[in-house]
């Protein structure tokens, strides 16, 4: 998420009452940082506001309109809970942005921290500095958000005249990974302590590799059984459930109860695809 015209315009609007407030700056900038989202705080709140101020608009218009043509006790209820619901949803979600994203953004750094440090490693052993590393890792679009965070450190020393051991500070405190907080800080007491960056890498590419393989046998069996619920809750029962119905159908003088059938056909396997679904999309059968 970065900074548009319309932020802008919300900062405009808003940014004086931020200031009034007195709220920390500097906390809230680093966590719109380790979630990636390229606004100063005062930035993004105003949008926050201002999408709340819309959505209340927005939504009291729509259901003031459908009260206009069916005037009833019932409408003027739905105006009523509509009108409260939709600016609340919108500001919980605006606001627990910030967190979600840099969690999301620190399982994604983790995850490829094992080969991010096999790449540091090999330039290492090559004799290349730690700037020139990180340099080169911002350049390697396969390490995804490890890619971000090492860009971060490439533009504080080149373009910024920051030394590497200042930058390496700077990308601890924004970092949403604890991974890669403790792997910035192990480079830096061993810089400091004058020791061989080499060993070290070594030991931390062991290190990531036998959990990451831990991690993936973990996962595998995790995904074994959620495919067998899966296979016998919305495959094998279904199926059992009908020729049970039939059965009890063809014994019975009252018949096959469709309603029942239909009922499961089209509330109950729906919302069960729909939960596993939503089991596998929330990172439940992945490595973090």
């Amino acid at each position: 998420m970065k900074s548009t015209n319309y932020t802008r315009i919300c900062r405009r609007f808003f940014a004086d009452i931020f200031e009034k407030l007195n709220i920390s700056e500097t906390s809230k900038n680093k966590q719109l940082e380790k979630a990636d989202i390229a606004m100063v705080y005062q930035e993004y709140y105003s949008m926050v506001v201002m999408n709340l101020l819309l959505g209340f608009i927005t939504s009291f218009i729509s259901t003031i309109f459908i009260y206009l043509i069916f005037p009833h006790q019932i409408t003027a209820l739905l105006m009523l809970i509509v009108s409260c619901i939709v600016p609340a949803a919108v500001g919980l979600y605006y606001i627990g942005l910030p967190v979600s994203k840099a969690k999301s953004r620190g399982k994604k750094i983790d995850r490829y921290m094992p080969y991010a440090a096999n790449f540091i490693n090999t330039m290492s052993v090559a004799g290349i500095s730690p700037a020139e590393i990180f340099e080169a890792l911002s350049n390697v679009e396969l390490y995804g958000e490890i890619q971000k965070e090492a860009k971060k450190i490439t533009t504080e020393i080149n373009m910024m005249g920051v030394d590497t051991i200042t930058a390496l500070k700077n990308a601890i405190n924004i970092s949403p990974s604890d991974k890669f907080k403790e792997f910035i800080q192990g480079i830096l007491g061993v810089i400091q302590s004058g020791s061989e960056l080499g060993p070290y890498f070594k030991r931390c590419v062991n290190k990531y590799m036998e959990k990451d393989l831990i991690d993936r046998k973990r996962n595998l069996e995790s995904l074994a059984i959620m495919a067998e619920a899966f296979v016998v809750t919305v495959i094998a029962f279904p199926l059992f459930l009908v020729i049970i119905f039939s059965i009890m159908g063809m014994t019975s003088e009252q018949g096959i109860d469709l309603v029942l059938i239909n009922l499961i056909a089209v509330f109950v396997l729906p919302l069960a695809y729909f939960g596993f679904y939503v089991m596998m999309s929330s990172g439940m059968g992945e490595t973090v």
